[in-house]
Parts: structure tokens; sequence; C-alpha cells
């Protein structure tokens, strides 16, 4: 006792190894996050820029419309018949230029009422000295003698603009005093380039900012204007006083000579950031100008608190890893304790290490075999065509390891007659199919190494791709099954038979699945060996004297409900078995026939209603124990039957297959944690709206609501059968986390899994 005692003070070099061990772990992540926040600032910079730059672009366009809107207008008047005639000093016919001046400004005043943004148009007409707009008509000599008003262009505007027109054909001025923005153009010019008819178009300032404003969600404090090659003409923002000092001519010929450059810094004392956006008019941009001083503070406060957060992350390790060190070491401690002071005849029931690892491994194994019943459920439904190969999600072909670009497909379907020295008198439990699992694996896998294996109603199923470039698959595939059977029986006395189905595409793994069946129930009746081939099969539509027609006829009438002609065609048997005496070899014919008919209508049903007929379960031991007239009499019934509920499935509407599809795809796909409405919408071809409308409208619940039903009802099940942890029949049933799996459950189930499970324990 007092050495155990002095062992838990005393830490040895394990504890030690322990703390390092825990500090690589925990500190590892801290460091590589501490350079993920430095990258995140460097990130969040580049995204500030481009967001400003983003914005910038935003606001040129809305100018650019404008401008666009402008251009637009001067297109129409160009082609105004009275603008033509006035600017070649003349009159349209039968009119006078006094009169076609004053339709002019009746029609310059419908325009200029249709655009909000507009303060008036001017066109002036150099040959005549005449100036029209909305309001009236003058000769441009007046106008120094006229009273000078705020939306009025003033002489001086005029010959400014009339220079900037001999360059350019089209240009934009700013007289800021009286707060407009003129678009200008040469309307129409004589051969020699003159002007003879010139267009101005007058921008309100205010209603321009406003318009320009109301689009910015500035997250930045930044200012924006408007400018040409020497001067400013317009701005938005906080620092418009600042702006007048800004060197633009510096700045336009700068971006002028460097097309592809993004910014520009001042070099005056408050150093601001430029960005620069040209516009539609040559000679004009947008520029963004932010302070240099304002952005880096913005930047250091986040430097900040990433600092601190990796600084709080550190520390918080370091106490964590020195307490978990310490309460981990000591159970560790006593176990090693435990072993080297226990003699070595105790067993390992009383080994305190052994039964931990014995709890351990059955846990895995028992999660283990829960994924390996869910690949097995799902290729299942893959066989009994509920689930389309060529449909299968990627994520769940490549969680089950499903190879999806084979050409052709073959089915082996395995029966076990005895289990000889396994000992497993009740049929397929763990041991048997495990061994045959792996003996028929071995055998196949230079071959067809990706073949799956699959448990249903006491038989197994191997799907076996076959590639293209194998000769005479077939025989192979039959000589790796005589001898699988020939080993088994020689080693395990384990006696097998085996259908085997002819070769078919990747589409038709259900058509495989049933020729296997129905090959196996062949052999079963006619003893033909421990291997029948579907191939070798005599496909006869007569027996005896008793003309049967065909297994395909058999489909069609049922799936027509013609039930007066299944009457009649019934009739017309037992007519002939009247007869005539048929041989014992025939009766099993014929037992067969309708065998292989049921079994191919019955997968008909599945592919083609998903719907699997209750009427057209009753092929058992029963059916072939009875006399034959018995036999075709309840087959007669099977078939009314389900031609009845063939018939009151096809009244429902036609999206109600459709939303059973949905179901179905989610019953076979809940594992699946990336499975939401976006995915299951891509797999049916068809948008996320309109499924969730139809979906709801069906079933009066969510899509999501019902794929949560189906993960729950799921886990209650494994709940109910299995010691799993909470945590793995989260992951199994397809929940991101152990919170939203407890989440979802108790919204559900009025309980948490933890407490359900304790309602089970205590027998409740």
């Amino acid at each position: 006792m007092r050495r155990q005692t002095d062992s838990k003070k005393k830490k040895t070099g394990l504890f030690w190894r322990t703390l390092i061990s825990y500090a690589s772990v925990l500190l590892l992540p801290i460091i590589i996050c501490s350079f993920y926040y430095f990258h995140s600032y460097n990130a969040l910079k580049e995204r500030t820029i481009a967001s400003q730059h983003l914005m910038l672009e935003n606001s040129g366009e809305q100018i650019n419309s404008v401008f666009r809107d402008a251009i637009t207008l001067g297109s129409h008047i160009q082609l105004n018949k009275y603008v033509v005639a006035l600017a070649n000093s003349k009159s349209t016919p039968g009119s006078t230029p006094v009169m076609d001046r004053y339709y002019l400004k009746k029609d310059l005043a419908a325009m200029q009422i249709s655009n909000a943004l507009i303060q008036r148009i001017n066109l002036y007409f150099p040959d005549s000295g005449y100036i029209v707009n909305p309001v009236s008509t003058f000769e441009k000599s007046l106008l120094p003698a006229m009273e000078a008003k705020s939306n009025t262009m003033t002489d001086g505007d005029w010959d400014a603009i009339g220079s900037a027109l001999q360059e350019n054909r089209i240009i934009c001025y700013a007289n800021r005093e009286k707060n407009f923005i003129v678009i200008a153009q040469n309307l129409l010019t004589d051969i020699t380039g003159k002007p003879l008819a010139v267009l101005c178009i007058q921008i309100d300032n205010k209603s321009l900012l406003t318009r320009l404003q109301s689009r910015l969600l500035l997250e930045y404090s930044c200012a924006f204007a408007l400018v040409d090659q020497e001067q400013l003409l317009l701005a938005a923002g906080s620092k418009d006083d600042s702006l007048s000092a800004l060197p633009i001519a510096e700045i336009a010929s700068y971006f002028t000579d460097r097309p592809d450059a993004s910014f520009y810094e001042t070099k005056n004392q408050g150093k601001v950031i430029i960005d620069y956006y040209p516009l539609q008019i040559s000679g004009t941009a947008l520029i963004s100008i932010t302070e240099k001083k304002d952005y880096q503070a913005q930047m250091t406060r986040l430097l900040e608190i990433m600092l601190l957060t990796i600084l709080i992350c550190i520390f918080t390790g370091l106490v964590v890893i020195m307490y978990y060190s310490r309460k981990n070491y000591e159970p560790v401690s006593q176990i090693l304790q435990f072993i080297g002071d226990t003699d070595e005849s105790v067993g390992p029931a009383q080994n305190e290490y052994h039964l931990i690892m014995k709890i351990l491994t059955e846990n895995r194994n028992e999660i283990a075999r829960q994924k390996m019943m869910l690949k097995n459920n799902y290729l299942q439904k893959i066989f009994s065509g509920e689930i389309e190969f060529s449909q299968i999600p990627e994520q769940v072909a490549e969680q089950f390891s499903f190879n999806l670009s084979f050409p052709t497909v073959c089915v082996v379907l395995l029966s076990v007659e005895g289990t000889g020295s396994l000992n497993e008198p009740e049929g397929l439990a763990g041991l048997t199919a495990f061994t045959i699992e792996n003996v028929f694996q071995e055998l196949l896998s230079p071959q067809f190494p990706d073949s799956h294996f699959g448990i249903r109603k006491g038989k197994i199923s191997v799907l076996i791709p076959v590639s293209g470039q194998l000769d005479r698959p077939l025989v192979q595939i039959e000589q790796l099954t005589e001898r699988l059977i020939g080993f088994l029986s020689d080693t395990f006395q384990l006696s097998l038979k085996a259908g085997i189905s002819s070769l078919q595409s990747q589409e038709k793994i259900p058509e495989a699945c049933l020729q296997a069946d129905t090959a196996l129930e062949y052999q079963r009746l006619f003893e033909t060996g421990r291997i029948c081939l579907y191939e070798t099969i005599p496909q006869k539509q007569i027996i005896g004297s008793i003309p049967l027609n065909t297994s395909e006829y058999i489909v069609n009438l049922v799936t027509t409900c013609n039930q007066a002609q299944i009457t009649e065609y019934f009739n017309d048997i037992e007519k002939n078995l009247e007869k005539c005496e048929l041989s014992w070899a025939d009766a099993k014919s014929c037992y067969y026939f309708f065998y292989q008919a049921t079994v191919k209508l019955r997968l008909y049903c599945q592919t083609h209603y998903g719907l699997q007929p209750e009427s057209l379960s009753f092929l058992d031991e029963s059916f072939f124990s009875q006399s034959l007239p018995k036999a075709l009499s309840q087959t007669c019934r099977a078939y009314l039957a389900a031609c009845r509920e063939i018939a009151e499935n096809c009244k429902n509407p036609s999206y109600g297959q459709w939303g059973k599809d949905i179901c179905r795809f989610i019953d076979n796909n809940y594992f699946d944690v990336n499975i939401n409405l976006n995915t299951i919408a891509e797999h049916f071809q068809i948008t996320p709206s309109y499924l969730s409308r139809k979906f709801r409208e069906q079933y009066q619940k969510s899509v999501i609501d019902y794929l949560y039903e189906v993960r729950i009802s799921n886990a209650v099940s494994l709940l109910n059968e299995t010691d799993l942890k909470i945590a793995d029949i989260a992951q199994m049933t397809g929940f991101v986390d152990s919170n939203a799996f407890i989440r979802i459950f108790k919204k559900l189930k009025g309980t948490t899994p933890g407490k359900y499970k304790e309602g089970i324990l205590q027998g409740n």
C-alpha cells in the first residue's frame, strides 16, 4: 500500500511522456492557428481592397448608365426633323424657323420630363446663333444680358464647351458653382467637321448624388469623386472639403500611363489611397479616396484581436494539457501497477487492462458490423431494383467501394444446404457467411477484384463486375464457383448450391439477380447438380401438351390489368390438365414456369411502379408441396389481386409515384451525411424549390423533416438492438455531430437518446 502511494506522488517517465504527447498534439494546432490568423489578416486586407473596388465599379456603372441615357437621348434628338432643318438654317416644309424652334422646344420639354435626372436640355445652332431649350428660345448673344440663374448655362460655359468639343465628339463638363454637370456632344456637323448643332444635357448634381449614394453600402470610410483629365467634376462622401486639394491632373496622368494599375497614394501630408475606374465618356473617371490612417486603424484593431485570441488559446491549451495529463495518467498508472504487481497466473478475465481492451474491441467490431449491415441492405435494394446502380450517389459509391465504370455484370446466388463442421444449423450466421465470403473473394480477386457480397433470405448474393477485356468470363466464374464449393465441402463439410446468371449490362442488375434466383430454383426442382447456369435452362413454351406461352406474356397480362384474360388463361390450362396426365418432370416444369413468371412480375412492379405487391409473396415451400391444380389456382388468385393493386397504384396523381421515389431515395441514403435538399434535387434533376413545394403538398411535411424522421427511426433501432455510443449512432445515421443528433432526437421523441437508452435498460 505504501509503495502504491509513493508511486502516485512520484511521477514516472510515463507521466512526462504523456505530458509531452498532449503538448505536441494541442500546441501544434495552436501554432497552425497562429499562421492562419496572420494569413487571415492579409486576406482581410485584400478583401477590403476588393470590396472598395467593387463598390467603385458599382458606382461607376450607375454613372455610366446616366451617360448612356444621355447619349441615347442625343441619338433620338439627332433624328428630330426640326433639328435637322434648323442645323442647316432651313425650315421644315410649310413652316418657318421660328415655328420649328417653337415645336422643337415642345419636343425637348417632353423628353426632359421623361428623365428625372435631367435638369435641362439645350440645343445650340451655331449658324443661326440660337439656343433652344424646353423653356425658351433665344440668341446666344443675349446670354450676358439675361438674368443669371442657378440652372442656366452662362456664355463662359458655352465657350468652354465649344473649345473642348473641338478635340472630342462628346465631353463631360461641370460648373460646380451652379450645381450641375453637362454632357455635351456635337450633334450634327458639316463635311468639314464644323458643328451645325451642339447638344448640352444638364444633369442635376443633387439628383445624381442621391441616386449614387443610395446604391452605396459603405463598410469603410471613403469618398467618391467624378473627375476628368484636369478637374474635379462631382464629389460624394464625407470628405468633400479635402477633395479640392487633390492633384487631379497628376492622378489622371498616372492612371493613363498605367492602365493596369489599381492604386495610387498621394504624397501630401494627409496620405490617401486612390482607386480609379474609367467611365464611358472618354477622359472621365470615378475615383474612390480612402484615408490611409482610417484603413490602418481598422486593420490594427483586427490584428490586436487576433493576437489576443492566440494568447488566450495558448494559455488555455497549457492549462488543459496539465489538467488532463495528470487526470489521465492516474488510471493508466493504476492499470500498469496492477499488471506489474499481479501474479502471471491471473487470467485475462481478472486483468483490468485486458477488460478495457476487450470492451474497446467489441465496440469497434459492433461499428464495423453495423456498417456492413448498411452496405448489405443497400446492395439488396440494388438487386431488387429499388435503386438503379447507375444512379448511386458518388459519396455512397465511395463509402461502399462500388465501382461504377464496369460495362457488364454477373450475379452468383449461393444457397447453404448444410453447415457441416461450422455448426450453424439455423442458416447463415456470422461464421458461415464470413467463411464463404472470404474464400470466394480470394478466388475471385485475380480476375474479378471488385465483387460485392450480400445476404438475403438465407442466400448469399455475389455481384461480380466483368471487364470487357476478359475472355469467356462466364466460364471462368463457373470454374471459380466449382472450386469454392469443392473446397468448402472438403474442408468444412459445407454443402452449397449455386445459380449463375448470364452476363447483363450494368443497368440490368435486378434482371441478373432474378436469373440467378430462377437458376437456383430450377436446380432445386430438377436436381441438376451443385451449379446451374441460367443459359443452360431450357426455355419451354409448351409443357407436355399444355401451351403456357412465355413469362413475358404473363407479365404483360398482369401489368395491363386484364383480369378477364388472366381468368381465361388459367381456365384453359385447367381444361388441358383434365384431358391429359402430366409426367412428374412436366409438372415440375409447370411449377418452375410460374415461379419464374412471378419473380419477373415482382421485379417489373418494383422497377416500373416502385411497388412490391403483397399478393405476389406466395412463393415458398408450401407452393411446391401442393398439387399442381391447387398451385395454379393460388397463382391465378395472386395475379388477379396483383392486378387490383397495380390499378389502385395507377389511380394516384403522376407526382404520387415521384414522391415515393423521393422517399425511397431518402430511405436508402439516410446515412449519407452530405444528403440534403439540394443533393436530392440534383439527383432527380429538378429544382430545390419545386421539390420542396411538391413534397410538402403530398406529405404535409418538408423533405428535411422526412429525412430526420428516417434517421431517428434507424437511430431508435440501433439504440434498441446495440450498445453503441451516442456519437457512433449519430455518425452511422448521417448526422454531422452528436449535438445535432441529440437536438433532433429530442424534438421528435420528446427525450434525449441517453435517457431513451436508460429507459430501455430499466425495461420501460
